[in-house]
């Protein structure tokens, strides 16, 4: 039997009584997915799964995306992506090694983000590499009413290039994308397809501008945005086992991921869904 308990009083929430090494006993599967959408983060702890199992598992989900990058770690499933800073010969073979990494949400510079992305914990370092996660939700639900006003019916444009990521004001003016930048606007605030609550949809690490407003105007508000939704009191801080499986809805969550030694491995293994446009 599933049994569950909060994270945090900001999102998400712990799913225990289920071994996703094996096909899901009738209405888990669904009962796990509702919980994603009400809670934003779900955590299912001390599995131990391979790439088939986790594979057949997120297809409860919807459709997986098939991994974009070429790394040097080959998968057995077109969806599965390592995020690991293992190395061979010298170079890393997994995606997004190491380091710092600001609040963002994936896949949102494309017009079809991803919907759900399902992390498994294979190798974790003693100290640091965190997940944060910080609920949209709440974020919007908490901006005065003059500023969900002045909000409605703008976009704002998501660009990912890699290595011009740009989450500063002064960088973002800088460093304008180039033509080839992958990158699509978004509505500043989405209505989530299940649940019918909306949320803020801009985030620190892709969010380059606001359409239809001064560059000034654009930096100041996403600023003032950026700095409202990283709050703490939106935040829930998860410190990896390994064996954890980590599930969130990113149509209502921002994730980061807090700094850690490069020296120690830390490898997990992920899928990701395909979603809708946002709206």
């Amino acid at each position: 039997m599933i049994q569950t308990r909060a994270l945090s009083d900001a999102l998400g929430v712990e799913v225990c009584g289920v071994d996703l090494s094996r096909p899901l006993a009738a209405g888990a599967a669904e009962a796990i997915r509702q919980a994603s959408y009400r809670h934003g983060v779900v955590c299912i702890p001390g599995q131990s799964i391979d790439e088939s199992d986790q594979v057949r598992f997120g297809e409860h989900f919807g459709e997986l995306a098939h991994t974009q990058g070429d790394y040097g770690i080959k998968p057995g499933h077109p969806a599965i992506m390592y995020v690991t800073n293992e190395k061979a010969d010298g170079e890393y073979i997994g995606a997004l090694p190491d380091g710092e990494m600001y609040f963002h949400t994936d896949m949102c510079y494309r017009e079809k983000p991803s919907m759900t992305t399902i992390l498994y914990a294979m190798a974790i370092p003693s100290a640091g590499g965190n997940t944060l996660f910080a609920s949209m939700y709440r974020a919007y639900e908490d901006l005065p009413e003059a500023m969900k006003g002045r909000l409605a019916g703008l976009k704002a444009v998501n660009s990912y290039e890699p290595g011009r990521e740009a989450p500063m004001a002064a960088m973002r003016t800088r460093l304008a994308p180039s033509p080839s930048a992958r990158s699509f606007a978004h509505p500043v605030v989405c209505t989530h397809p299940v649940t019918g609550r909306k949320a803020l949809y801009v985030n620190r690490l892709m969010t380059e501008s606001i359409v239809g407003l001064p560059r000034a105007e654009s930096d100041a508000l996403l600023e003032s945005l950026f700095d409202h939704q990283e709050q703490q009191r939106y935040v829930y801080e998860h410190r990896w086992t390994i064996g954890d499986v980590l599930i969130w809805d990113n149509r209502c969550v921002l994730h980061a991921r807090t700094d850690f030694d490069a020296g120690q491995l830390r490898k997990l293994r992920r899928v990701a869904v395909k979603g809708d446009r946002v709206s």
